[in-house]
């Protein structure tokens, strides 16, 4: 089974309805032949500009002006004195084949504060109004005086996309944020919830939206020895936990049959928190190796390990197998075990406590076997 340690919760998202200026990546063919041109003669004019492309050095200029004029807004080219080359955004937009076309408009976006996140955008989307055709006249009007009284001001959280050039968490392509309006509607969360799966030790983040992959990406991985120290701390087991040789010291009487024989134990964390990242979803920690925390307790355990490996008649030879098996988790208590006869003694005395296994070591013992 893999050690790795994974930590999962919900993202907290936030749906607004906002004004404002996003500018969409589109493939604009006419704009790529422009900026392979200024990427291949740097610092050219418009008119050598309508030469290369249309063949015409008067005539077309003006559609060339235009579709450099079109390049320098959308921040592709820059020009001085009518000499004209690619910034590094135009670069970028011919490299990806894709230009990112500003639009002014309604939008419904998903923003999320999640620190395992590159930036909180996780979806935008073009908002179109109902027409008043569709929903009749006075009803449109009625509903749009109402939401008017539902705008606010948006949150921190909001703002803080603006700027942003980035691919949304949800998917889609690149999109950079110009404009948002102050005020907006809070809507209803759209869909099913994301989730997201920090694979703490190997240093990968996912989000999920219902068994969909939607994201992923790669983070610093963090030692599987610190991961458990933070963890065990929060259940208060820590003064229990041997850092060296990655032991859980336990009392015999709190464990169950299998960790008795398996000397393993699942450890529930009910409320896994890391600094500065904040809390998670209740998790089990697998496959955790115990020992006893006394002395007391390991000889209860020994003791009961060597009972449970007495399954048939206790011969000299075997015995001794059984003993050391059972004694080797608790070697450095420094106690033995009873020999067969003290023990074959010690089960003769307790007539009411007498089974199949008891009978197993006084039959062996009594016939010297």
């Amino acid at each position: 089974m893999s050690q790795d340690i994974i930590l999962k919760r919900e993202i907290k998202t936030e749906s607004w309805l906002i004004q404002g200026e996003i500018a969409l990546a589109d493939s604009r063919p006419e704009i790529n032949c422009v900026l392979q041109f200024l990427q291949d003669y740097p610092n050219a004019s418009s008119a050598e500009c309508s030469e290369h492309l249309f063949g015409d050095k008067i005539g077309r200029r003006v559609v060339a002006d235009r579709l450099l004029n079109i390049c320098r807004l959308y921040g592709l080219a820059e020009s001085n004195r009518d000499q004209y080359r690619l910034t590094e955004s135009g670069l970028i937009a011919l490299e990806k084949d894709q230009i990112l076309v500003p639009e002014d408009g309604c939008w419904s976006l998903c923003v999320c504060h999640e620190p395992l996140l590159p930036h909180p955008l996780l979806t935008i989307d073009a908002h179109t109004e109902p027409s008043a055709a569709s929903i009749g006249l006075g009803k449109n009007r009625n509903e749009l005086n109402e939401r008017a009284k539902r705008l606010v001001e948006v949150p921190q959280l909001v703002k803080d996309v603006r700027g942003l050039k980035v691919e949304p968490i949800g998917g889609g392509s690149e999109v950079r944020v110009d404009k948002i309006e102050l005020k907006g509607e809070r809507i209803s969360p759209q869909g099913k919830p994301y989730y997201i799966e920090w694979n703490v030790t190997d240093g990968n983040v996912d989000v999920k939206r219902g068994k969909d992959l939607i994201f992923s990406r790669r983070v610093e991985p963090i030692s599987r020895q610190q991961v458990l120290k933070v963890l065990l701390h929060s259940e208060g087991l820590l003064e229990q936990w041997d850092e060296q040789t990655e032991i859980l010291s336990v009392v015999f009487e709190n464990t169950t049959e299998s960790e008795r024989i398996n000397m393993k134990r699942s450890v529930n964390v009910k409320r896994p928190s890391v600094h500065k990242l904040g809390s998670f979803d209740a998790m089990k920690l697998h496959n955790i190796s115990i020992s006893a925390l006394t002395k007391l307790d390991a000889k209860k355990w020994a003791e009961w390990r060597l009972e449970k490996n007495i399954n048939m008649y206790a011969t000299n030879s075997k015995y001794q197998v059984w003993r050391e098996k059972a004694l080797e988790p608790f070697k450095s208590w420094n106690f033995t075990l009873p020999d067969r006869a003290e023990l074959a003694n010690q089960f003769w005395t307790e007539e009411d406590k007498q089974n199949q296994h008891t009978w197993h070591v006084i039959a062996a013992h009594d016939w010297n076997l």
